[in-house]
C-alpha cells in the first residue's frame, strides 16, 4: 500500500530459454535458432517467444565454434538477436537465406543491408513512434495507432524490401524511414527490425534504466513507478499494450514466413483456453485476522480467493492462516523497508525481504513465492552500489521469489500529475503489457522472476472517491481482452484499510468476472502456471505431404490445462483433423489477431504426441 486429457482448454506452455529446460541448447530437430551474444538483450528475445508461444527454438551463441553451414542448415528460421561485426557469421547468414533459409535480425548492419532490400543512410532517425502497415499480412488485425519506442531508430531506405511498419513521430502524417522489412533473397525470406526490438520491449515494460533509484515522482518513496516519469509513457496507449503489440507483430512475421514451409504449434496466453485471467491481492499492513475475516468471507461467497501479503505477523495466528490456504488462499509477506523508502540500498533490502521469508515460514509453515512491499519500495542500486533498474527483481529471484506484484497503477499527488495514464475504462497498462515475463537487467540479464502489473488498486480511486471509475477500470481491462483481442491478465489490490471504499465496486467485479467465465486466482497460482507452461516443450516437429507431427513434453503438473494451437490453414488447404496419441479429438477454430487455430487442449504434466492433417 501506498500510505483427460480434458476437451478443449488451450495449452499454454513456453520452454525456458536461458538456461533451457523446455528447450535444450544440445538438442536438435526444433525448427528456429535463436543467436545471441553475451552483452546485450538477445536472450531476452526468448522471453518473448516463449510469451508468444514458440517453444520450438534452441539458443546459440554468435560466437559458438559450432556455428556453420551446415548447422545453420538444420533450422527453417534462424532469428539473429544482437549485431555482429564477424564478417564470417554474415557470409554464413547470407548463403543460409539465399539457399532457402528464413531469417529474422534486430538491428542490421549496413553491410548485409542488400539482404533485407535495404540501403543505408547516414545517421540515426530521431523518430520515437513506429507505425504498422495494418495492409500487409504481417501487420493484420494489429493497432492502426502510433506505437513508442524507447531505443534507436536506425536509418535506412527502401530498395526491393517491403516495409511492414515505419518510423515516425506521433504527429508524422507522412513516413520516410522503414521500421520493419521482409525481402526475398535467392530462395529465402529476410526479415529486419531495424530498432532493438528486445531491448524495447524490456524498457517499455520496466520502464526508464536511467531513473532508477532516483526520486522522480514527488511521491514518498523511490519505487518501479518513478521509472516511468518525464513522458515515459504515452498513456493513450495504454488500452492498446503497445509492447505485447510489437510481440505479436514479430509472430505474424514469423508465421508469414515459416507459413509455406511448417506450421508452427504455439502456446496460448492463458490457462483452458481463457481471454484474460484476474488476481486479487490484499497487503495486510496493520491489521488482524479479525479485521480480514469480512473480507475473506465476502470473496470466498463469491468463489473467488485471494493473495494476503501479512506486514505484522504477531497478529495473524498459523490457525487462522491454516484455515483460509485450505480454501486456497494465498498467505504471503509484504517487507517493511519503509525506513529508507527515500534511498533504499541492496543490503538492507535484501535483509528485510530474507527476513520476511523466514518469518513467513517460521510461523506459519509456508513458503514464501510472491512478494509486494510496502509502499512498493524499489531498490535501484545493484550490490555494487551502481544504478540498477532491476535491482530489486534481482534480490527477490535470489531468494527463491517467482513472481512480483511491486509494479502498480497508483499516482496520486504526483509533481507529474497522472503521468501513468487516465482513470477509469481507458486506464489499461501503463507497462504497454497484458502477460507475466521475466525481468531483465540493464545489461539484457534474465533474472528469472515474474513481472505482474497491478493494474486495478483500489486507494488510487478512493483517494479520488470514484468507486464507479475503480469498476469501469476493472471492466474496461476485461472487456477489451473479451471483445476486442487486447488481452491481459488483470490484478485488482483491495487492502483491509480500504475495503469500506471498495467492497461494493470488487462485489461487482467478482460478479462480472463470474458471469464471463473468467477465474479469480492468487498470485501464486498464477506463478506456478506459468512456470508450468515455460517448462513444457514441443519437439520432434516434422512436416510431410500435408501431415505435420510433433510431441509435447510436460513434467510440471497444474489444475488448469495448457492449450496448443495450430495454424489452421497450410497453404490454402484447411485443418482436416487431429490426432493425439493414436486417437482423433476434437478442437475448437479461433480467429487471433487475424490469424485461424486450431485450440486443443491438454492436462500438464505428461507427454503427448501429436498428428495432423490438412486437406490435401
Amino acid at each position: 500500500m501506498q500510505k483427460s486429457f480434458p476437451p478443449i482448454i488451450l495449452f499454454y506452455c513456453i520452454f525456458l530459454l536461458f538456461p533451457a529446460t523446455g528447450c535444450s541448447e544440445d538438442k536438435t530437430g526444433e525448427p528456429i535458432l535463436l543467436l545471441t551474444g553475451n552483452k546485450d538483450f538477445g536472450a531476452y528475445t526468448g522471453e518473448i517467444l516463449k510469451a508468444e508461444g514458440f517453444n520450438e527454438f534452441i539458443t546459440d551463441s554468435i560466437e559458438s565454434k559450432k556455428i556453420s553451414g551446415s548447422f545453420l542448415a538444420q533450422f527453417d528460421l534462424i532469428i539473429l538477436a544482437e549485431k555482429t561485426d564477424d564478417r564470417q557469421t554474415s557470409n554464413m547468414l547470407r548463403k543460409y537465406v539465399r539457399g532457402g533459409g528464413n531469417l529474422i535480425v534486430f538491428q542490421p548492419d549496413k553491410a548485409n543491408a542488400d539482404l533485407f532490400g535495404l540501403e543505408k543512410m547516414t545517421g540515426k532517425t530521431g523518430k520515437t513512434y513506429i507505425a504498422i502497415d495494418t495492409s500487409s499480412a504481417e501487420g493484420r488485425s494489429l493497432t492502426g495507432k502510433k506505437i513508442q519506442i524507447h531505443v534507436t531508430a536506425e536509418g535506412f531506405s527502401l530498395k526491393t524490401g517491403k516495409a511492414v511498419a515505419w518510423f515516425c513521430n506521433k504527429t508524422d502524417s507522412v513516413y520516410e524511414f522503414p521500421a520493419v522489412v521482409t525481402n526475398s533473397f535467392g530462395k529465402g525470406q529476410a526479415t529486419a527490425f531495424l530498432y532493438d526490438l528486445p531491448r524495447n520491449i524490456a524498457y517499455t515494460r520496466q520502464g526508464n534504466p536511467e531513473s532508477a533509484g532516483i526520486e522522480k515522482d514527488s511521491i514518498p518513496g523511490i519505487r518501479a513507478m518513478d521509472l516511468f516519469t518525464d513522458g515515459w509513457v504515452d498513456t493513450s496507449n495504454n488500452v492498446i499494450n503497445q509492447a505485447d503489440e510489437q510481440m505479436i507483430l514479430l509472430t505474424h512475421c514469423i508465421e508469414q514466413m515459416n507459413g509455406d514451409m511448417k506450421p508452427l504449434p504455439r502456446l496460448w496466453y492463458y490457462p483452458d483456453s481463457l481471454k484474460c485471467l484476474v488476481t486479487l491481492t490484499n497487503d495486510g499492513e496493520f491489521n488482524n485476522e479479525n479485521d480480514f475475516e469480512r473480507q475473506f468471507r465476502d470473496i470466498d461467497s463469491m468463489g473467488a480467493i485471494m493473495s494476503l501479503y501479512i506486514m505484522e505477523t504477531a497478529r495473524v495466528s498459523k490457525l487462522w492462516a491454516e484455515k483460509w490456504t485450505a480454501r486456497g488462499f494465498e498467505i504471503s509477506g509484504h517487507p517493511d523497508d519503509t525506513r529508507e523508502a527515500k534511498a533504499p540500498v541492496w543490503s538492507n533490502m535484501d535483509r528485510t525481504v530474507s527476513a520476511k521469508i523466514s518469518e513467513i515460514n517460521d510461523i506459519y509453515g509456508l513458503r514464501m513465492s510472491t512478494v509486494v512491499n510496502h509502499w512498493f519500495v524499489w531498490c535501484g542500486n545493484n550490490e555494487s552500489g551502481d544504478k540498477e533498474f532491476s535491482a530489486q527483481a534481482e534480490i527477490e529471484a535470489k531468494k527463491g521469489l517467482s513472481m512480483d506484484v511491486n509494479y502498480a497503477h497508483y499516482d496520486n499527488n504526483s509533481g507529474q500529475g497522472h503521468f501513468l495514464g487516465p482513470q477509469g475504462s481507458r486506464q489499461g497498462n501503463f507497462t504497454g503489457s497484458g502477460l507475466p515475463m521475466r525481468f531483465a537487467g540493464s545489461s539484457g540479464k534474465i533474472i528469472d522472476i515474474y513481472q505482474h502489473l497491478n493494474n486495478v488498486y483500489d486507494q488510487q480511486y478512493n483517494e479520488n472517491h470514484d468507486s464507479e471509475g475503480f469498476y469501469n477500470c476493472f471492466k474496461g481491462l476485461m472487456d477489451r481482452s473479451l471483445n476486442n483481442e487486447v488481452y491481459s491478465l488483470i490484478s485488482i489490490k483491495s487492502h483491509n484499510d480500504e475495503y469500506y471504499f471498495s467492497r461494493g465496486p470488487l462485489i461487482k467485479m467478482l460478479a462480472y468476472a463470474a458471469n464471463n467465465g473468467i477465474p479469480v486466482w492468487t498470485v501464486s497460482e498464477l506463478s506456478e502456471f506459468t512456470r508450468m507452461r515455460d517448462e513444457a516443450s514441443f519437439s520432434s516437429i516434422s512436416f510431410s505431404g500435408n501431415k505435420i507431427s510433433f510431441d509435447l513434453h510436460s513434467s510440471l503438473k497444474h489444475n488448469s490445462s495448457l492449450t496448443v494451437m495450430i495454424p489452421f490453414n497450410y497453404r490454402h488447404n484447411l485443418l482436416k483433423s487431429i490426432r493425439c496419441n493414436g486417437n482423433e479429438v476434437a478442437y475448437t477454430k479461433r480467429s487471433v489477431r487475424g490469424y485461424d487455430y486450431a485450440f486443443l487442449t491438454v492436462e500438464p504434466g505428461t507427454d503427448y504426441s501429436f498428428k495432423i492433417a490438412f486437406d490435401n
